[in-house]
């Protein structure tokens, strides 16, 4: 189980690694797609990872972690080996297809698989904190070293960007075959739809901590996920050169995996509640600001956003951990990355049109407006009743 979680460590970070990730948008806008059928293609892709998501938990819950990561890393692999070969719209669309079904499969597994090998080598539920923010680390560093690589292979060409990204993909799947399938925990006194429809009752109806823990991670992923790509419309309308997007998206990825890593320490010295309160208050600021000051101005104000989204990235996956069995913990998250999809299918399409018919500023500013309402309206109750966030009794 030690080596278990080194390998998924690695797994994490190689997971990460698609250096052609880092210029997505600049290179699409080469075939003739534009922020609106870019933002199109990316709501098509959230729709499939979102008809994907709870069936791809199950499966992993019911047939093995392992296997269905493996299946959904050899999917991707071969999705990324495929894209050199499209440049139309369709191409482009069977891409999102394939990929997002192979998303849908490590989405979540990863995770439970990770918590369940940390407990079974013999680690208290507390260590989960430490464990998954170096996780969060690893895939954050994977971001930052494949972003680098990908600005300098760029200026090669960006066919010599797609054939590496292509053979990079298969590192995970090498790394998956090693893994080994640690025992889930399992109630045999019950049957097992009635664990699962009691898990639903307790984490959406009575639980009102738990339910209020996955509603933030919907809310701010999706505003993570929107701001992913219009951080590269912002810097291409900035006049930032092609191959210093690399290197600013490696800085915002290590910025934000050195924010997770510093969660559990943050929570010790200060404790959860105003480390919660930040992963609202400064990506609300990064909105504004940006939106203020096109340039290099509100590209350092952006860096709050990750800083938040790291942060909010282990302290609401841990607390969703410690309230779920072991049994249905993949499936919980992948509610929550459902959740995630299901959103940016709505907004991601109305940033890309709002983008393009008003300009970035008023759609930043639309943003931060947004936001600022979900920071009342869901983070700030979870604020104030921080101490609830304690592992729910009977889950």
């Amino acid at each position: 189980m030690n080596r278990n979680i080194k390998l998924l460590y690695g797994f994490s970070c190689f997971d990460q690694f698609m250096i052609v990730i880092a210029l997505w948008v600049p290179y699409l806008a080469t075939k003739g797609i534009g922020m609106r059928q870019f933002m199109e293609l990316q709501a098509v892709f959230a729709l499939v990872i979102l008809c994907g998501e709870l069936p791809s938990g199950l499966l992993s819950d019911l047939w093995g972690r392992k296997k269905t990561l493996l299946l959904g890393s050899t999917l991707k692999a071969v999705s990324f080996s495929l894209l050199p070969l499209w440049s139309s719209y369709a191409g482009f669309l069977f891409y999102h297809l394939t990929m997002g079904i192979a998303l849908s499969m490590i989405s979540g597994g990863d995770v439970a698989l990770l918590y369940d090998s940390s407990l079974a080598a013999g680690g208290e539920k507390s260590r989960g904190t430490a464990v998954l923010g170096n996780a969060n680390l690893a895939a954050q560093m994977g971001t930052t070293v494949s972003a680098l690589l990908g600005g300098a292979v760029v200026s090669l060409s960006y066919g010599h960007l797609l054939w590496a990204n292509a053979i990079l993909s298969w590192i995970p799947v090498l790394l998956v075959l090693r893994v080994t399938e640690p025992p889930a925990t399992l109630d045999r006194g019950k049957k097992r739809a009635e664990e699962l429809k009691e898990l639903l009752s307790t984490t959406l109806v009575r639980d009102g901590a738990t339910r209020l823990v996955l509603l933030n991670m919907v809310a701010w992923g999706t505003g993570g996920l929107v701001m992913f790509w219009v951080n590269q419309k912002y810097w291409q309308e900035s006049g930032v050169p092609l191959a210093s997007f690399g290197v600013l998206l490696a800085g915002y990825g290590l910025i934000a995996g050195l924010a997770g890593r510093a969660a559990p320490l943050g929570g010790t010295r200060y404790g959860r509640r105003p480390l919660l309160a930040a992963v609202g208050v400064l990506p609300i600021i990064a909105y504004f600001g940006m939106a203020s000051f096109l340039g290099w101005g509100g590209i350092v104000l952006g860096i709050l956003a990750p800083v938040g989204r790291g942060l909010g990235q282990v302290l609401f996956m841990e607390a969703l951990n410690e309230r779920i069995s072991s049994a249905f913990r993949a499936t919980v998250i992948s509610m929550a990355q459902l959740g995630i999809r299901a959103s940016f299918c709505l907004l991601g399409p109305l940033v890309g049109y709002g983008i393009d018919r008003s300009g970035l500023p008023s759609v930043l500013s639309a943003l931060g407006i947004l936001f600022s309402l979900a920071f009342v309206v869901l983070l700030l109750p979870l604020v104030v009743r921080e101490r609830s966030l304690s592992p729910a009794e009977g889950c």
